[in-house]
């Protein structure tokens, strides 16, 4: 075997030492485009986070607004109104804090499973009475649009899930229902067991989403002050927690629905551990 000159040995080794360069240089670059995209990605979601709590911080600001002047209305000329009057403003104060409450409990269970404290318990429970206890808690404003909801899930139909995590999803859904519907409309739950999973149905023949609702629905994008055909307020913050209490428990959710012709929000839920 012929060995290698002194020369021949360095240029070798010069040769060897380019090729090196050329790889690291070429990983180097394959590093610093991942990196990059990672801290576009990264400053996309600070963004997205910094307009979500600037939302939620004017959805607040809006109702404590209106009690604060309400009751300012109030202590300066209580004398001067009549009880019809009072009455009126009371329920103006009622509603407004009422809203205002439950708006804190969604952004609360948010916080709590994007900083993963929400307390998870799964168990084989059945369904159909937890859907009977959220229609219950949802007949107030349903009586006032003259609004049915059915409950068609069977009774014997069971899945692993947290309770109060469905419940709370369950809630959201129904009212979400029944502020974009019409008065004298119709809500229908249903619930089609197969082999490891569970599909649950929430149709309303309310108004119906456009196709630009459809695209950033179930996202952060989507939170804006939004009003039912009641002139209900709303932000869509319940439906981003569905969301995330649905791919908590293994499933999955989305929507399908037609402009003027109502929404069928549908979830999966897994039927065993």
């Amino acid at each position: 075997m012929k060995s290698l000159s002194t020369d021949d040995y360095i240029q070798k080794l010069e040769q060897q030492n380019a090729d090196l360069k050329l790889i690291v240089n070429e990983q180097q670059r394959k590093i610093e485009k991942i990196v990059n995209g990672r801290i576009n990605d990264l400053e996309e979601v600070i963004k997205a986070r910094d307009k979500f709590y600037k939302i939620i911080a004017h959805e607040l600001r809006n109702p404590f607004n209106g009690i604060l002047g309400l009751v300012e209305l109030l202590i300066n000329d209580f004398r001067s109104y009549t009880l019809e009057e009072i009455e009126s403003f009371l329920k103006m104060l009622y509603r407004s804090s009422k809203i205002t409450y439950e708006l804190l409990i969604s952004l609360s269970e948010w916080l709590n499973v994007q900083n993963d404290k929400m307390p998870f318990k799964p168990s084989r429970i059945n369904i159909s009475p937890i859907l009977a206890e959220a229609i219950n808690s949802a007949q107030l404003n349903a009586h006032k649009k003259n609004i049915t909801i059915y409950n068609f899930i069977d009774k014997d139909i069971v899945a692993y899930i947290d309770r109060h995590m469905i419940a709370t999803v369950f809630r959201n859904l129904i009212n979400n229902a029944i502020k974009f519907s019409d008065n004298n409309g119709t809500i229908e739950v249903t619930a089609l067991a197969k082999k490891d999973f569970i599909e649950i149905v929430v149709k309303d023949n309310g108004i119906g989403l456009h196709e630009d609702a459809l695209r950033k629905i179930f996202k952060q994008e989507a939170i804006h002050s939004t009003y039912g055909t009641a002139q209900e307020p709303g932000t869509g913050l319940g439906l981003l927690l569905c969301k995330e209490f649905i791919e908590i428990e293994g499933g999955k959710i989305w929507v399908e629905s037609n402009l003027g012709q109502g929404s069928e929000f549908k979830f999966t839920l897994p039927c065993h551990k």
